[in-house]
């Protein structure tokens, strides 16, 4: 008797093993038409930066290499380097380590191609050197004019558009699931993004700063296409990247326990890279709730950066040498001020972009 009961708990052992898979899978919070629940708070936070960090040679760090690679990133991000771009007093001061996405410390968010860097073609390298269309990144930011200021500091646009990017910080975003939508509020920036589902694409107006995107289930992943975005960098303290009209993203959402979202994107885009490229993160469930950000286009600073910029092109233009021929009380050389904003002046709209 005693043996006969050992083998059937032996057999009752092995049969819940074999189905454990299962359990585990229909442990996920689903919706009532079965589809995984996204629903919920969630934030990322990390150093993670999209492309491999110096010294690193492969996409998982051990804790020692985590420490001392999230040290020197986060000694970066407070350097002269980055004064022009960041408030250090803005950045979380316990956001102090590398993402982890699946139990490792990653050193860069794309892990395709397996180098961790962007495969620019050279048009796409011409386009990021191209101070008079990128000084975000030859210079800082632009000061020729509104356009040559990023469109997360002009309010136009924040984290939350396709693809969503990260800062040092909490990265709070809401989810908000029905039968026909999924909902997403991103803190930073105030995005409100709305994925229809099962629907097709519109024939657009134009490229926009959040193009068209429809999505569907693929199983238990919610698939995201966006198409029709504009000419834009993507930037970040940690992340710089370009899209454009002919760039194709399509987005992956896999929740992976009840507490953590596997997100995946892919740019392709055959004009700015060679290849197509994916990045990762996990967004992690938080009982904090998302604040208002306080946004808004026209911001009161803009007037007050390009007068500065003004006055900088003065202070250089006084600097310049006395045109030949001329007396030494003659007005200097100027560089040349044409299509420049001033704090009174109507902004100007960019001949490579579309009106607002």
């Amino acid at each position: 008797m005693a043996i006969r009961r050992l083998v059937f708990l032996a057999s009752a052992i092995a049969a819940m093993l074999s189905v454990a898979p299962g359990f585990a899978q229909q442990a996920l919070p689903r919706t009532l038409n079965g589809h995984p629940d996204l629903s919920g708070m969630w934030w990322t936070r990390g150093l993670t930066p999209m492309e491999r960090l110096p010294g690193a040679t492969q996409l998982a760090a051990s804790d020692d290499e985590a420490r001392t690679l999230a040290a020197a990133v986060y000694a970066r991000l407070r350097s002269p380097e980055f004064r022009v771009q960041i408030d250090p007093d803005t950045l979380n001061a316990d956001v102090t380590t590398l993402n982890r996405v699946n139990g490792q410390w990653r050193t860069s968010m794309i892990i395709d191609p397996p180098d961790g860097r962007l495969p620019f073609t050279p048009r796409g390298r011409q386009m990021i050197a191209d101070a008079s269309r990128w000084k975000v990144i030859a210079e800082g930011f632009g000061g020729d004019g509104p356009e040559g200021r990023a469109v997360f500091e002009r309010c136009l646009a924040g984290s939350g558009r396709s693809p969503m990017v990260t800062v040092p910080a909490n990265n709070i975003r809401e989810i908000v699931q029905t039968p026909r939508d999924v909902v997403i509020y991103s803190e930073e920036g105030g995005d409100l993004r709305i994925l229809g589902l099962d629907t097709a694409h519109v024939a657009p107006l134009g490229a926009s700063w959040w193009g068209d995107t429809t999505a569907h289930w693929d199983g238990d992943v919610l698939v995201a296409e966006t198409t029709h975005l504009r000419e834009q960098m993507v930037v970040g303290p940690t992340n710089n990247f370009l899209v454009g009209p002919g760039t194709h993203v399509t987005e992956r959402f896999r929740l992976v326990s009840r507490d953590e979202i596997d997100y995946q994107f892919t740019i392709d885009d055959a004009l700015i890279y060679t290849t197509p490229w994916t990045a990762e993160y996990n967004l992690n469930r938080t009982n904090g709730g998302a604040r208002e950000y306080g946004c808004h286009e026209g911001n009161y600073s803009l007037p007050g950066i390009l007068r500065a910029a003004r006055a900088a092109d003065a202070r250089a233009a006084a600097l310049q040498p006395v045109a030949a021929g001329t007396s030494g009380s003659a007005e200097p050389n100027r560089p040349q001020q044409t299509r420049r904003a001033t704090a009174h002046q109507a902004p100007h709209q960019a001949p490579h972009q579309a009106p607002h």
